[in-house]
């Protein structure tokens, strides 16, 4: 019983994905100016995602820094203020 289950279920998916794979789905658009045009913005986009952690890092130092001088410095009126 469980073979001839397993058969049908292996018939049915390998029908299923002969009839998927026929259909070809374009994910890109086949003209060259708007492939340009995806591959300008992705790239536009990584750069921006790759400056705002380098933003953030910056950020980060400049609060450990200023940690690390307010440790010094016991009174608060002398500690610089993030602005």
């Amino acid at each position: 019983m469980k073979r001839a289950l397993f058969a049908v279920l292996m018939v049915v998916l390998s029908a299923s994905a002969a009839v998927c794979a026929e259909q070809k789905i374009d994910v890109f658009p086949s003209s060259h100016y708007d492939q340009a045009s995806i591959y300008l913005n992705l790239a536009i986009f990584w750069i921006g995602i790759i400056g705002l952690i380098v933003i953030l890092k910056m950020k980060l130092k400049e609060i450990e820094r200023v940690q690390a001088l307010d440790l010094q410095k016991k009174d608060e009126s002398e500690a610089p203020l993030l602005e």
